[in-house]
């Protein structure tokens, strides 16, 4: 494929990617490129040589292996890759996905007496695993030897035998934010060389890389990068998995077309609404299915299952800012008791609710005697780092620093609401603008300096997410007019910008208007942060900015 010239790209974009610390010709072709060579030895995993040869000679020996993964996007494509890849090896292969309701993230017991049963010798996790030493210790106690595969940060507690995961400590690897599907394909990478398999064994399982690792929202930078990258390629190219590809078109996705937004938005809510709703085995076999009319069946039945989703979390988010408002407007840690809702898309609506507020929020729930809680996080505070520092409260706990899972006694609960809004306000006591972070720009630009050509060098961007968002600019003492207020109850708005020059931009801002609306309409001029973007309407195309923040001038 052909390279991008950077003498093509805009200044502002290669401004925005020098605040990101991307400088000098060599990053900044290996960032463009539509052939990134930046990767690593699946090796410098430590552990990775003695999984290797522990599944090796299981399968030598002909014993059943079976892979345990999780009830997300990442667990469910992460099992998904190392079935069809094993699956090349041996055909004594099962799978394990826990309930999200019955049992829960992680290892636990019971499904390993169940696992014991079907006469699994061997035991790879995916997305999972690095902390449960007693259900580890157990397994062995049965005959079943363990591999975990994993990328969540470890505590103090680390299972035993052979952990494969970058964030262990004593790890030499040197990218540290793999997805757990980015974890498992480097296993199944390791496994491709030590047994000089032709390469395509593994390339063509990026695609599911690209889905996993986009769906957990990790950062795509460095490796992240490139294997998104790839994987996206494959998926354009119609060289994808062909449940997943049944799916893209069922979704009204243009393949040719699709990027990192379109996946985050279009494809990865279903593959996850099947285990916050129903049984994610569902996103599973859509992803393992090779016969059309299992196909269908269950492309239709995600999407069934999503919109049955969408209804629930809607009804829950609201339900939650009604909450807030009444009763914890002032907290600057949201800790929201919403005993019935259905925890399975708690953690989509905490998400929700932390963008409206630009506040930490977790969401409780009911759950078998104990509160259940689901929280996500603001850039700067690490979500894992503060519960961690209250453990004591809690029965269990663990995720990472944007996104966080607990379970407690419900007696606990106000104790935990109270040190959570007390470390809070300690953060900002000692960084006041944290809360600021999710709405800094990353340049300065003026109207004059907007165009069509911009906007499509943002794409260029791409894949873009965590860790590489979409710019964010800052517009300087625009002038408003044209207000129009939009949607239910008047939330949304749209109005035109003017520099000096008189030049205009058309702008739009999503959710708040009842916020922002009064000063923005009553404002001599503003200062617009926001993010560009192209507006098709009646085969008309134009840039509009979306925006997140405007300080107002009276």
């Amino acid at each position: 494929m052909n390279q991008i010239d950077l003498k093509n790209i805009p200044k502002p974009i290669i401004d925005v990617l020098a605040n990101r610390g991307i400088v000098g010709e060599a990053e900044l072709k290996e960032y463009f490129s539509n052939s990134p060579k930046l990767t690593y030895d699946p090796f410098l995993l430590k552990n990775m040589e003695a999984g290797v040869d522990l599944i090796l000679n299981n399968i030598d020996n002909k014993e059943k292996i079976l892979i345990y993964g999780d009830y997300d996007t990442d667990g469910i494509t992460s099992t998904a890759l190392m079935l069809k890849f094993l699956g090349k090896l041996t055909d004594n292969l099962e799978y394990y996905i826990p309930s999200r309701f019955d049992e829960g993230y992680g290892l636990n017991k019971g499904a390993i007496d169940k696992i014991n049963k079907m006469g699994a010798k061997l035991l790879i996790t995916v997305d999972c695993g690095s902390v449960s030493k007693t259900e580890v210790d157990y397994a062995k106690s049965l005959g079943i030897e363990t591999v975990i595969t994993d990328h969540h940060t470890i505590g103090e507690t680390i299972a035993s035998g052979i952990v494969i995961n970058p964030k262990q400590q004593g790890d030499d690897y040197p990218f540290k934010d793999l997805a757990g599907v980015g974890v498992a394909y480097k296993l199944a990478q390791s496994i491709q060389r030590t047994l000089k398999l032709h390469k395509s064994t593994i390339t063509e399982l990026l695609d599911l890389v690209a889905i996993g690792t986009i769906g957990d929202m990790v950062s795509l930078t460095d490796e992240n990068r490139t294997l998104v990258k790839y994987g996206l390629r494959l998926i354009k190219a119609g060289d994808c998995n062909v449940g997943m590809k049944k799916l893209l078109d069922k979704s009204s996705i243009d393949i040719k077309k699709v990027d990192s937004k379109e996946i985050s938005y279009g494809i990865v809510p279903k593959l996850n609404a099947t285990g916050r709703l129903s049984n994610a085995s569902i996103g599973l076999e859509l992803l393992l299915a090779t016969k059309s009319d299992d196909i269908d069946r269950l492309s239709d039945k995600l999407i069934e299952i999503n919109a049955k989703r969408k209804k629930l979390q809607d009804d829950v988010y609201k339900k939650c800012i009604d909450i807030v408002n009444k009763e914890h407007k002032k907290d600057e840690f949201l800790l929201i008791d919403a005993k019935d809702a259905h925890e399975g898309i708690t953690g989509i609506v905490a998400g929700k609710i932390k963008e409206y507020f630009n506040k930490p929020t977790i969401i409780v729930t009911d759950n078998s005697g104990y509160i259940k809680g689901t929280g996500r996080s603001i850039i700067g505070v690490n979500l894992y780092e503060m519960l961690n520092n209250h453990r004591e409260l809690f029965v269990r706990f663990g995720g990472h620093k944007a996104a966080c899972g607990f379970m407690a006694n419900r007696e606990s609960l106000e104790d935990i609401r109270k040190l959570l809004n007390e470390d809070m306000r300690n953060i900002l006591k000692n960084n006041p603008n944290i809360s600021e972070l999710g709405k800094r720009e990353d340049l300065v630009i003026n109207i004059n300096e907007i165009s069509l050509e911009l906007v499509d060098a943002i794409k260029l961007m791409e894949p873009l997410g965590s860790g590489n968002p979409a710019p964010v600019f800052k517009i300087p003492k625009a002038k408003l007019n044209n207000f129009r207020f939009m949607g239910n109850d008047d939330i949304h708005m749209k109005f035109m910008a003017h520099d000096e020059e008189d030049l205009e931009l058309q702008c739009i801002m999503f959710g708040k208007a009842k916020e922002y609306g009064d000063s923005m309409v009553n404002c001599s001029w503003a200062d617009l942060i926001g993010a560009l973007d192209i507006n098709e309407w009646n085969n008309r195309v134009s840039i509009q900015m979306k925006i997140i923040d405007a300080r107002c001038e009276v």
